[in-house]
């Protein structure tokens, strides 16, 4: 079975929706993220979480709109940026704010806040991103606390899906703010070994979750769905994985492959990982 990469939703404004208490979902415009089988509902999600005397921004999406100004609908508090890694689907609006927090080990993919890679086909930054000047990164440590006011999110680092990659625990709602750290299909592209993001996977399950939000699925994962992560990294078998095609500048060639658990992201038996051949053997160390 042939996978192929998702397409622009062509949207050109963000929408947002209540996904906890004092937690918005916003879905960005932009790129349907892929592969993945058939590759299910997967644009891109921002989370805005307000506390007492602060706002926290989880990911800044494509910069195909303003999102700044979408953020002032929602909320007049002082806001704390922050990426859980540097892909574009999660930092391309990192012009609007000045100062943009990422994971202390984050930076092997950044470069003076330029991004290491490109989405082929993206449409063009939109006006308000353009007229930006530079921003800068600053560096979140695993298990550091932010502080929004009445409201505490503990940092929660889960390597895999980049080296960096950082989750959030609000530890007033109990829920988990994964990015692509946990999701129904986790593009595994550190090249870090599997028993690296599994021991991360248990770390991250022992924290008293309720539920997870993550950035490619607008409905909770469950707690569980932790459990179901580590079951497929048991069970994961690269020669039973299906080919994955992946047209990126530079890639092109790459033979990329997913691991699943069910039929596609609408079964709710589906988990997945997708990672490049020619890092099996980094990842099965």
């Amino acid at each position: 079975m042939k996978i192929t990469l998702g397409v622009d939703n062509h949207a050109t404004e963000c929408v947002s929706w209540p996904a906890g208490d004092g937690i918005y979902a916003i879905q960005c415009p932009g790129f349907l993220p892929g592969p993945g089988r058939l590759p299910g509902w997967g644009y891109a999600l921002s989370y805005l979480v307000l506390g007492k005397e602060k706002a926290l921004l989880v990911d800044t999406g494509f910069g195909l709109s303003d999102l700044k100004s979408f953020v002032g609908t929602l909320t007049g508090l002082p806001l704390t940026v922050m990426n859980t890694h540097v892909h574009p689907d999660h930092s391309g609006g990192n012009g609007q704010f000045d100062v943009v927090y990422v994971g202390e080990h984050e930076t092997q993919e950044t470069d003076n806040g330029v991004l290491f890679y490109t989405i082929p086909g993206q449409r063009d930054a939109c006006e308000a991103v353009k007229r930006c000047g530079g921003y800068r990164f600053a560096h979140l440590r695993d298990g550091q606390r932010v502080d929004l006011g009445d409201r505490v999110l503990r940092c929660v680092e889960i390597p895999g899906h980049t080296r960096g990659s950082m989750a959030l625990f609000d530890e007033n709602t109990r829920l988990l703010l994964s990015g692509d750290a946990i999701l129904k299909r986790v593009f595994y592209g550190a090249g870090v070994p599997l028993s690296t993001y599994r021991a991360a996977l248990e770390r991250a399950g022992q924290l008293p979750i309720r539920d997870i939000l993550s950035a490619h699925w607008p409905e909770p994962l469950g707690a569980d769905f932790i459990d179901k992560m580590l079951r497929l990294i048991d069970a994961f078998d690269p020669g039973k994985a299906e080919r994955a095609a992946w047209d990126e500048p530079g890639m092109a060639g790459r033979d990329m492959r997913m691991f699943c658990f069910g039929r596609d992201f609408d079964d709710p038996d589906f988990a997945a990982l997708s990672f490049y051949m020619d890092q099996l053997d980094q990842i099965m160390k």
